[in-house]
């Protein structure tokens, strides 16, 4: 994936995060789907060829999420909740870009002074 991809993904994406959770409260919480449902659906070989992102988003709608508690739901009152926040959310996606991996102080000393202040 070349970076206009990566451009053109990223925004995708983004519009799919507003979308879902814009649009949280006309989704079952709770899975209806049936055991094997899911991996019924997906391909049984691994692809030979990487599919389009946008197939992967269609699955990602169509095949995953009715397959999933949406946690995030208002209707959900099972626990809080979490890492929903837009801040949160670019938050998460900065880290992955940037690769902060804070396992020890060598390896993202500033993350882990943030952490112990």
């Amino acid at each position: 994936m070349d970076f206009d991809e990566f451009r053109e993904f990223g925004h995708a994406s983004i519009e799919f995060i507003i979308n879902y959770l814009s649009n949280i409260r006309e989704r079952n919480v709770l899975s209806g789907v049936v055991p094997h449902e899911v991996i019924n659906q997906l391909p049984r070989q691994i692809p030979e060829q990487p599919e389009h992102w946008r197939h992967i988003l269609n699955d990602l709608e169509n095949i995953i999420l009715p397959g999933l508690t949406h946690w995030q739901s208002p209707y959900f009152n099972a626990f809080f909740p979490s890492s929903t926040s837009a801040g949160s959310i670019i938050g998460e996606l900065l880290t992955a870009g940037i690769g902060v991996l804070g396992f020890s102080w060598l390896s993202a000393d500033k993350k882990i002074n943030v952490e112990f202040s």
